[in-house]
């Protein structure tokens, strides 16, 4: 076989040893360092050494492993080798959190190849120096070598490819679809992340690759953990791991899914099937001494334990989590950690240290998400196009030069015709490139403008995230109760503003809001948060989806607030099973009409305009153009409907 296919062959990390337990001992690092000894050509060892390195998944045993494959390889001086060893050397580190190492090495791997050599091996290493990046924090640049490696996947000409190249090939684009996908995930843009996931899932299934095929499902289950989407997320989590099994993974990966349905089951509140889940993950990682995954599994039964008011447990295993990692080392978990610890801390009352927390927690996520990444983000997509745009126009170029040499060969009489047929072409080919220059001048204009209005609607949700939460902070201190009462109200006013920002700032419709999820949303963070009885009052909700502006919707979200936390402090004494909050939102004629009836106990009498909620509504009314008019009688519950004339419909 040759060196360049053996190279290629390896590099993709095929498994070359049953499955055994992650945890070598020194027999049996012995043995395979043995096994090698007997191969005869350099390149044979290092194949051999670095497929088992692949297998063990760079835990324990594996840099010894690594060791001699750079003493092979130093040798026989031959930079191939080389190169590849030190990639190994750069993914040991990595999927160990020591992530400086392993750009040192990675750099190391770089200058012993050239960029028109083994482009597989460039497109491997590029991707890992993107997964760096990325637990680093810095997007733009994770995006940058991760649309890099593709290119180089671009380069290669597929039709030339014999046999396992071609598997390798594929495999290849696989690593990089997933890559790119887990990319859009961490930034929050699950569109484009479900759709490289569904792609790359689709092309493993094809090919019968279950392993990858398993991975992609792994990964697309967290995008619905993300996006709450809890079942599916177990669902995704339990097929992945089949899948891994049916290709006979690594046990590393097998486990990696254990975290995954521990979390899911923890998100579902089933805390008795997740806890085995968890601990069975993070006694794996800690006896393969993988410190990255430790640090993410303890961030995350923290996080179960804290959803079962096990505080002390909480902050045990996220202050163990944040001190293997660190803000510059792995930022994902870094954040996590301190979310964990400030909302527990918080809840035992330390605000000191939840406040301390909560601004680490905020300045990790404000370095992931700010508009300068986001700006970036959007330029290397746009280079990226634009690159390839360029390999096409290339190769149309040099496909019309073969052409011209055979039409050189014709008589004057055709080449004066095709002459004629080109000046024409020219002409309209000409227009056509300047009508498209001024297309991709306004869609960049519309793409910046829109990047940083998505911007703008992220910073507001933060800011006003913030005062929410320093509102309630304010009232956990408040002997007074009425005192407590009236920041609560407060912050449940904000609230309904960050909920519009939040929205915004999520879809690509960047300036309307559908009524019927906002609504529905800002009722469901109203009783969860402001309920006064002991009893949970139920609600039906009828609201008709109408896509409103922001001028619109603001008003409207702040006086169905009002109400509905009327009704759960005045109407009811005690809840009854009939007891029952109707809320009914719809367009009517030329007016929207938004409803709020329950079945109380009443009042006799007007309205009086004293209270803050009631002036905020009659001023907030004005804004709209609109009637506020209640209907009440004792023991018969009140209707107060809302006729809305100024409106916007987007």
């Amino acid at each position: 076989m040759k060196t360049s296919l053996s190279l290629l062959i390896f590099i993709i990390g095929l498994a070359g040893f049953s499955q055994e337990k992650s945890s070598v001992n020194a027999a049996v690092t012995d043995s395979i360092l043995n096994a090698a000894d007997k191969l005869t050509t350099a390149d044979e060892k290092v194949t051999f050494l670095s497929r088992a390195t692949s297998k063990l998944r760079y835990g324990a045993g594996s840099l010894e492993l690594i060791k001699k494959s750079e003493e092979i390889s130093k040798k026989a001086n031959t930079h191939k080798l080389l190169a590849t060893t030190y990639y190994y050397y750069s993914n040991y580190y990595y999927y160990n959190t020591n992530l400086d190492s392993s750009l040192f090495y990675i750099q190391k791997s770089k200058d012993f190849i050239r960029d028109d050599e083994l482009p597989f091996l460039r497109s491997s290493i590029l991707n890992t120096e993107g997964g760096v990046y990325m637990l680093k924090g810095d997007m733009p640049r994770a995006l940058a070598l991760t649309l890099k490696s593709q290119e180089f996947l671009d380069k290669v000409d597929t039709i030339s490819l014999v046999g396992e190249e071609k598997i390798i090939y594929k495999k290849e684009r696989l690593a990089s679809d997933n890559s790119i996908a887990n990319f859009y995930n961490q930034m929050e843009e699950y569109e484009k992340a479900s759709y490289y996931y569904d792609k790359g899932y689709k092309s493993a299934m094809q090919d019968s690759s279950f392993i990858a095929a398993g991975v992609f499902r792994t990964n697309k289950g967290d995008l619905y953990l993300n996006t709450e989407k809890y079942d599916k997320a177990l669902e995704a989590f339990i097929e992945g791991k089949e899948l891994k099994a049916k290709g006979r993974a690594p046990e590393l990966l097998i486990v990696n899914s254990d975290l995954n349905i521990g979390i899911a089951y923890t998100n579902l509140n089933n805390f008795e099937k997740a806890l085995p889940y968890l601990n069975n993950a993070i006694s794996f990682y800690e006896s393969s001494n993988i410190s990255g995954k430790l640090a993410e599994s303890l961030a995350y039964r923290g996080d179960h334990y804290l959803k079962q008011k096990k505080y002390g447990l909480a902050i045990a295993d996220c202050i163990k989590a944040k001190e293997i990692t660190s803000s510059t080392e792995n930022l994902q978990v870094f954040s996590r950690a301190c979310n964990g610890l400030y909302l527990a801390y918080k809840a035992i009352g330390n605000y000191k240290e939840s406040l301390v927390n909560f601004e680490l927690y905020e300045d990790a996520r404000e370095k992931i998400f700010n508009e300068k990444n986001i700006k970036k983000q959007t330029e290397q997509e746009m280079q990226f196009q634009f690159n390839k745009t360029s390999a096409l126009k290339n190769a149309e170029i040099v496909a019309r030069k073969k052409e011209s040499q055979l039409y050189s060969i014709l008589s004057v009489i055709g080449f004066l015709f095709a002459a004629f047929l080109g000046f024409f072409f020219y002409k309209n080919r000409k227009k056509n490139l300047v009508l498209a220059k001024q297309k991709n001048l306004l869609e960049v204009t519309i793409d910046e403008k829109n990047v940083l209005l998505k911007e703008t609607h992220h910073r507001v949700k933060n800011s006003f995230q913030i005062v929410s939460s320093l509102l309630y902070l304010q009232s956990e201190n408040m002997e007074d109760k009425e005192a407590q009462i009236a920041l609560r109200e407060a912050q449940n006013r904000v609230r309904s503003m960050v909920l519009i920002h939040q929205r915004l700032y999520n879809k690509d419709q960047l300036v309307g809001i559908d009524s019927k999820e906002y609504l529905e949303a800002l009722t469901k963070d109203i009783f969860e948060t402001h309920q006064f009885k002991s009893e949970i009052l139920p609600y039906k909700l009828n609201i008709e989806s109408i896509v409103l502006s922001i001028e619109t919707i603001t008003p409207i979200g702040l006086i169905l607030n009002e109400l509905i936390v009327n009704v759960l402090k005045h109407a009811y004494t005690s809840i009854t099973p009939e007891s029952v909050l109707y809320v009914e939102f719809r367009k009517k004629d030329d007016e929207i009409l938004l409803k709020v009836k329950d079945n109380g106990k009443g009042f006799e009498g007007e309205i009086k305009d004293t209270s803050f909620g009631i002036k905020l509504m009659n001023a907030l009314s004005k804004k709209l153009r609109a009637t506020l008019n209640y209907t009440s009688s004792e023991n018969k519950g009140t209707e107060v409907i809302l006729n809305i004339k100024k409106f916007e419909i987007l």
